[in-house]
């Protein structure tokens, strides 16, 4: 089973987990102070941004005046742990939960100990966003994001082998780019007509332990599921990390996978 996917050096670097539902219009940040007090021991670190762009299209223009008089949009709140390997970040439509790689003492925690997070945290965040809305916020939409680091394999070279199966090796047929990168789109993954995929591959820049930089590129990895009315969005989000964790295995050859230690 895909998503049963266990490595001993697992090459993840960021891991985005995110509930979608519809907006709480009514919801502002003072309404969430409490949150700030619950997890302040966790998560000491605050800021307030501009919200991200609504994930659902609206029929609103694109740019607004705000007139005098009108309620202020609620902004993009992110709560962060100290090392800055973990966030929180929500708004009136989204909540999210993100964790980064900052070195070996931080190990990928792996993906049941994030989702319990995420479903957890979101589970406090919603009853206090009904006691102000008067209704739990309506998830329609459960994302899984993975960024993984393929050292010492340009980008180039990883899109030649993502394209063909990692069954030749990739000559660039002039000098070398700066910086090179693909994207690849499914609106119906080939696992579950619900859930869209996206493959990508970037150019990155790594820093081996020695302290010295090295070329490498980065393996990105997006499902989003489709949660309808009367879904478990639990069980759909497992649905998106399936599809990931499938893409991987698709997109990664055997020896990678070997020289990451997968435990079968």
């Amino acid at each position: 089973m895909a998503g049963m996917l266990r490595f001993r050096q697992p090459p993840v670097h960021e891991v985005t987990l995110g509930l979608m539902f519809q907006p709480l219009s009514r919801l502002q940040s003072l309404d969430l102070a409490s949150l700030r007090v619950d997890w302040r021991s966790e998560y000491p670190n605050l800021r307030e941004s501009t919200p991200l762009t609504p994930w659902q299209p609206s029929s609103q223009d694109d740019v607004e005046f705000m007139r005098s008089g009108l309620p202020w949009p609620m902004g993009l709140c992110s709560l962060s742990t100290e090392l800055g390997d973990r966030k929180i970040k929500f708004q009136q439509d989204r909540f999210i939960l993100i964790w980064k790689s900052t070195g070996d003492e931080q190990p990928y925690p792996g993906y049941d100990s994030l989702k319990a997070e995420l479903l957890g945290k979101f589970d406090h965040f919603s009853k206090l966003s009904q006691n102000i809305c008067g209704t739990l916020p309506e998830v329609r939409r459960a994302d899984a994001q993975y960024l993984n680091r393929l050292p010492e394999i340009s980008a180039y070279q990883a899109m030649a082998g993502v394209l063909t199966g990692w069954s030749s090796e990739s000559a660039f047929p002039f000098r070398a780019p700066d910086y090179c990168g693909f994207r690849v789109q499914y609106q119906q993954s080939e696992r579950d007509d619900r859930v869209s995929v996206l493959i990508g591959v970037d150019s990155a820049v790594t820093e081996p332990s020695v302290g010295e930089f090295s070329e490498g590129s980065s393996l990105i990895i997006d499902a989003e599921s489709q949660v309808d009315l009367g879904d478990d969005f639990a069980l759909r989000m497992d649905a998106a990390h399936e599809v990931v964790s499938g893409a991987f295995v698709e997109a990664t050859s055997a020896q990678m996978r070997q020289q990451w230690g997968e435990m079968k």
